[in-house]
């Protein structure tokens, strides 16, 4: 499988593997391998028939995106088909009718949104008005996805911003415009949390250079290192709830370098004010026919025994239970020092309160990006 956080190696991924990731079954599989192949095979041809200096895109460059496009958001295969051929289709190489002849309708529909989207210009307020959009479609939706992925391959390879070169997104100054106001709050909306982190730093990381680099450095450790650690509390917490017999999931987070920069600058503090690196969520489950007061005594009696787990530090705690906020948001804060893992964020909530924190009028994605 891919490793999450890095640019796919297309000599260690073959094709074989990608049709397995589109699959649902395993006798599908071989099917699913022999299209993908004649697809890569085609643009290939259409690649290698054009003078290179007007057809830049690789068909390897393409087949990385199908690959995020499979493994970070569990695209299917026409849509991996469309990620291989959009270079050779968007500068022309390749028909609707031959596309749809050979792979059928739904390739040919997604490759259609595709070449629509590199024409369309994102305002500011796009995002907003997004669900109201009188063209949106399935379709439309996995172009966008697509994009994405195009993005995170150019993040994850290191490339330099100024030799950007892809036929999914627009020049490098128009890209940035564009995540800010359009794929960053849009995947947070759509609670692709994972893809909005990097879409996040990648578009942090060329606005402002300086911050981005402090504070990885200030981190000290890769994220995968900071993940480890996380893992490591997140067992020692499970541990000593399920001796109590208490029903309830645990959600992990590290907050990643776009939000401790932006944390920093909505509040005016400095970063060792960040006390929430990482944190846990505990969601009580099997609640159903409690009352709001049996409620609110849940989730204190479950901050009680966080505490005689670590040390809590009282002058960092957010009541949401006992007084909720103006939106609905119920949820208790507190900050922990772990001994041995540094500080930790608590935050504990009813499957009640995480569903209105989630969906309702307190869902994160209606403040978080307002630009």
């Amino acid at each position: 499988m891919m490793k999450k956080h890095t640019v796919p190696d297309v000599n260690a991924w073959n094709l074989h593997q990608l049709a397995r990731a589109v699959s649902q079954h395993a006798n599908d599989i071989k099917q699913s391998c022999s299209i993908i192949q004649e697809a890569y095979q085609w643009a290939e041809h259409f690649g290698e028939q054009v003078d290179k200096a007007t057809f830049k895109p690789s068909v390897k460059e393409s087949l990385q995106v199908a690959i995020i496009a499979t493994t970070e958001m569990s695209l299917d295969l026409p849509t991996a088909i469309a990620a291989i051929l959009t270079p050779a289709f968007l500068a022309g190489l390749i028909k609707e009718e031959a596309v749809e002849k050979r792979f059928g309708a739904k390739a040919t529909s997604i490759l259609k949104e595709l070449e629509a989207l590199k024409r369309y210009r994102l305002r500011n307020d796009t995002i907003r008005n997004y669900p109201h959009h009188p063209d949106i479609n399935c379709h439309h939706i996995v172009a966008i996805l697509l994009q994405m992925c195009d993005i995170i391959r150019v993040h994850c390879s290191g490339v330099a911003l100024e030799n950007l070169d892809s036929e999914l997104v627009h020049s490098s100054a128009q890209l940035l415009l564009d995540l800010k106001y359009f794929y960053i709050p849009l995947s947070h909306r759509m609670r692709m949390y994972d893809i909005q982190t990097k879409l996040a730093d990648f578009w942090l990381k060329h606005t402002d250079t300086l911050s981005y680099y402090a504070i990885t450095a200030k981190l000290g450790m890769t994220k995968m290192k900071r993940q480890q650690k996380l893992n490591l509390i997140a067992e020692e917490v499970q541990a000593a709830l399920q001796t109590r017999g208490i029903h309830f999931i645990i959600k992990k987070r590290i907050k990643s370098v776009y939000s401790i920069w932006h944390k920093i600058k909505k509040l005016k503090i400095s970063f060792d004010q960040v006390h929430d690196l990482t944190a846990i969520r505990i969601i009580l489950t099997n609640m159903d026919g409690k009352t709001l007061q049996e409620e609110k005594v849940a989730c204190w009696r479950m901050l009680s025994i966080i505490s005689n787990l670590y040390k809590p530090m009282c002058n960092i705690m957010r009541d949401w239970v006992s007084t909720p906020r103006d939106s609905s948001y119920e949820s208790l804060h507190l900050t922990f020092e772990t001994y041995k893992y540094g500080q930790l964020e608590v935050q504990i909530r009813t499957e009640r309160m995480d569903y209105i924190a989630e969906h309702g009028k307190a869902a994160h994605w209606r403040y978080k990006y307002t630009l």
